[in-house]
């Protein structure tokens, strides 16, 4: 009996336990976290960028005309000079004293001439009357004709001399900077030399050299960006000048651009970044070029729409650094995924957590942010 029981016992409890309703386990899927952005509008532009130096607009090298002595000088390095203006001067003592001696053989070969002359003249009407010979005349003429070349001879002389003298003072063939001076009092300066160089700075040039695939993209009177980073952060403004037909030893073209240097700020030698731009667009639509999607043929991104991702085909056009334009596809009230776009598909649920949505307000002039919990 006592085992009939025991049998019974267990009977019942397997069946309660098989009576008991088996607990349904279910899994619930997370949503994706993604960063959106609104679509702007702007103005964008392709460019392709070379690196060169400033150099002046012109450069010249003055070297005297009469070797000699300095015997003083104007201008130091760095200076500004005005074209005309005397750089430095060289003993003329030699050529003064050379002038005053054709000076005074002038004063009396012209003294033998207005003779001669007179002379020639009175017996010009004996000589017609027959009163005297016609060689006693040729002579009297020749002898007019003598001093009177020699006192054009002497007359080139003092001019030639006149000019050496003026050419002892060596004055500014244009106006600019000095940039160097290799005469010092007392030092003997010849034609050999530069005494000075000066910099036409008021517009300078940056010299780049193009790649032969970009150098058909590229002509005269072209408007570029130069970057001077020493001088601003803001893109200055040149013109192309001139393009070299034909290519350098290393394969390039070189490209010359024109730079307004009116405010003295720009220096010959100061590293420069050339933008060339090929194509813009105003006032157009701009994503960051991440956003967009290219896979299988197709251009596409995602928008959300009450946490729902959506796949939206989009013409694109100019790209630009980490930007990229929408031609075609979207409207500015849209929000597009720009991070985790690569991890979701279409009509997915996705939860967007954006950065910027824990601020309150945007400093202003020095403001402090300040967030929901402050």
């Amino acid at each position: 009996m006592k085992k009939t029981a025991s049998l019974l016992a267990l009977a019942c409890v397997i069946a309660m336990t098989g009576c008991t309703p088996k607990e349904e386990v279910t899994e619930e899927k997370t949503a994706r976290t993604v960063q959106t952005a609104a679509v702007t509008t702007g103005d964008i532009s392709s460019d392709f960028s070379f690196s060169g130096k400033v150099a002046a607009s012109r450069e010249v090298s003055v070297v005297p005309t009469i070797a000699g002595k300095v015997t003083g000088f104007g201008y130091e390095v760095g200076n500004s000079v005005g074209a005309g203006a005397v750089l430095f001067t060289v003993d003329s003592t030699d050529l003064q004293n050379n002038l005053r001696s054709v000076e005074a053989n002038y004063d009396a070969t012209k003294l033998q001439v207005d003779n001669a002359k007179s002379t020639l003249e009175s017996n010009q009407i004996l000589y017609e009357e027959g009163i005297i010979s016609k060689s006693d005349y040729d002579k009297l003429k020749l002898a007019y004709d003598t001093a009177e070349a020699n006192l054009t001879s002497i007359q080139i002389q003092k001019e030639n001399l006149e000019k050496n003298i003026a050419d002892c003072s060596v004055t500014a063939p244009i106006s600019g900077v000095i940039s160097a001076r290799n005469v010092e009092i007392g030092s003997f300066a010849s034609q050999s030399q530069p005494a000075y160089t000066i910099l036409d700075v008021s517009s300078v040039k940056v010299e780049v050299g193009v790649s032969e695939q970009m150098v058909n993209e590229i002509a005269i009177g072209d408007t570029v960006n130069v970057l001077l980073t020493a001088v601003s952060p803001d893109p200055l403004q040149g013109k192309v000048s001139t393009i070299s037909p034909s290519a350098s030893q290393a394969g390039t073209y070189t490209v010359k651009i024109t730079l307004d240097n009116s405010r003295g700020l720009l220096k010959p030698g100061m590293l420069a970044e050339v933008r060339f731009i090929t194509d813009s667009s105003s006032n157009t639509m701009i994503l960051p070029r991440d956003a967009v999607i290219t896979k299988d043929g197709e251009v596409y991104v995602y928008v959300v729409e009450n946490n729902i991702a959506k796949k939206v085909p989009v013409e694109t056009g100019i790209e630009s650094g980490e930007n990229i334009e929408i031609i075609s596809g979207l409207t500015t009230d849209m929000q597009v995924v720009v991070k985790g776009q690569t991890y979701i598909t279409d009509g997915e649920e996705v939860n967007v957590s954006n950065p910027e949505e824990d601020v309150l307000r945007v400093p202003v002039e020095g403001a402090q942010v300040q967030s929901e919990g402050e």
